[in-house]
């Protein structure tokens, strides 16, 4: 019998460990993600922020603090710092046989609704690396409240892989 309770979860199966899960959470929160995960000859690449050399680009909604301009460049910077986590994860983008999507997530003011023209920054990106066969893609920009770190926006990206 094993008597520590972190080596007995260890052998629990996923339906075993979800019904000894209280009803309520602990708060202890203790998460690590995947900036990138495979998924057959695909992978999806969390979302990026408009951060360089740690700093922010811009922070706020767009339509009031940001305008369409800085959130433009805003993307263009998500977009780069997506494409920069593909090229350490898989080594080179010559690999990407072809870009399948991207999502483009704008914190935006009432009544802001041009979300699709600030995601142009980041399909520009795309293009300008791949071309446009590679980097002809799919894309979805959603307004929302708020991003993390305050940041205007952020774009996360579904890529196929040569085989």
């Amino acid at each position: 019998m094993l008597s520590s309770p972190g080596l007995q979860e260890e052998y629990m199966s996923a339906d075993q460990k979800l019904a000894n899960l209280s009803a309520k959470p602990h708060g202890n929160y203790n998460i690590t993600l995947a900036p990138i995960r495979e998924l057959n000859n695909s992978f999806y690449v969390s979302g990026q922020v408009a951060r360089r050399n740690d700093q922010m680009i811009a922070t706020g909604l767009v339509g009031r603090e940001v305008n369409m301009e800085l959130a433009q460049e805003c993307a263009w910077v998500c977009a780069i710092n997506v494409l920069e986590s593909v090229q350490k994860a898989i080594g080179s983008l010559d690999k990407v046989e072809y870009v399948a999507r991207l999502g483009i997530y704008v914190a935006s003011a009432d009544n802001f609704s041009d979300q699709h023209l600030v995601g142009h920054g980041a399909s520009q990106v795309i293009l300008d690396v791949f071309g446009p066969e590679v980097g002809l893609h799919t894309r979805t920009a959603i307004g929302v409240k708020s991003l993390p770190l305050n940041s205007p926006v952020e774009v996360d990206a579904i890529f196929v892989l040569k085989k």
